[in-house]
């Protein structure tokens, strides 16, 4: 099927362009492709991480929680622990113990709620976790809180939505610590916080910061959660699958457009991959809504892609095997 007249004009009679003009082609397509990517992603990202934005208590409704299982395991001192020595023993705290979260000061705690109590009677009678082989090292009292997901990161003026980094993405929830000795009403200090547990997916950290301010000791606690490996390689995996897929249908249409012969059932594989697009995008594990930095760089130009060359390989289907009717 000879080359179409505007295709014979830029070629003429050189054979170096009649042999290498389809790869030309792909390479300076991919390469335009490959630049536009980058420019919508950085545009993208800028107008969504340098926007300084409000957070109110409605807003947090929308956003995912923590659910957080708690205990006390032991203290240090023979002040806490009844013993003879100043040893950190695990079970074996005789204060009677409330838990407050995100107190604003010391003069606060009356007047708002703890999330849990601990009643030193239970590790001095002995209680079963004493007597039972196995569990004498476990909490004698578990309470739970749901911890509101931090947003924004990092936690400063111009805040970031970690969500558009999938799979890269991290979630963190901060919260402030205060525990009071029921009996004296006197602030007790934490040792520390241990944070542990499992998600699927997910991995998560904590880290305990105890800060000195006027003479006294605050105490915080972050939780950070971040996508397992597994997770981030399956996610580019499909990235990559959905890159493969788009160039693969460049290529032939580049080859169409030189006139090479390409099977008709070939050329209509074009229109499967343009559905299939969409399911690869949601077959990401926990994958996002619309707007993540890959549908910038990846799902949104896949499918223009695609679309755009599926249409251009039908046309030319219905140029290439049209024949007018003839008339008698």
């Amino acid at each position: 099927m000879p080359p179409p007249l505007w295709l014979k004009h830029i070629i003429g009679k050189n054979t170096i362009l009649i042999r290498y003009g389809p790869i030309a082609t792909l390479a300076t397509i991919f390469a335009l492709l490959g630049g536009l990517s980058i420019y919508l992603t950085h545009m993208y990202l800028d107008a969504n991480f340098w926007i300084q934005v409000s957070m109110d208590d409605n807003t947090l409704s929308s956003f995912n929680t923590f659910s957080v299982h708690w205990s006390l395991v032991g203290a240090c001192g023979h002040q806490y622990t009844g013993s003879s020595n100043d040893n950190c023993i695990q079970n074996q705290f005789v204060n009677n113990v409330a838990l407050y979260l995100n107190v604003l000061n010391d003069a606060t705690w009356n007047v708002t709620a703890p999330i849990g109590t601990f009643d030193s009677s239970t590790v001095q009678n002995p209680p079963p976790v004493k007597y039972i082989p196995g569990r004498e090292k476990l909490p004698a009292e578990e309470y739970d809180a749901v911890l509101a997901i931090d947003p924004f990161l990092p936690y400063t003026l111009q805040k970031q939505f970690s969500i558009l980094y999938y799979p890269f993405d991290q979630h963190s929830a901060y919260v402030s610590l205060l525990a009071i000795d029921t009996d004296s009403n006197q602030s007790l200090p934490i040792s520390g916080v241990i944070g542990y547990g499992s998600m699927v997916g997910w991995i998560g950290f904590s880290e305990f910061y105890p800060t000195t301010v006027g003479g006294e000791t605050l105490y915080a606690l972050s939780l950070t959660v971040y996508r397992q490996k597994m997770v981030k390689v399956f996610a580019l995996l499909l990235v990559v699958t959905n890159w493969v897929l788009s160039i693969t249908i460049l290529w032939m249409t580049v080859l169409v457009i030189f006139r090479a012969n390409i099977n008709d059932g070939l050329i209509l594989t074009s229109t499967a991959v343009l559905f299939a697009l969409p399911q690869i995008r949601a077959s990401m594990p926990d994958s996002p809504p619309f707007g993540a930095f890959i549908d910038i760089a990846g799902y949104f130009m896949n499918v223009g892609l695609v679309s755009l060359c599926t249409s251009i390989l039908l046309f030319s289907q219905l140029q290439y095997h049209y024949q007018p009717v003839a008339r008698e």
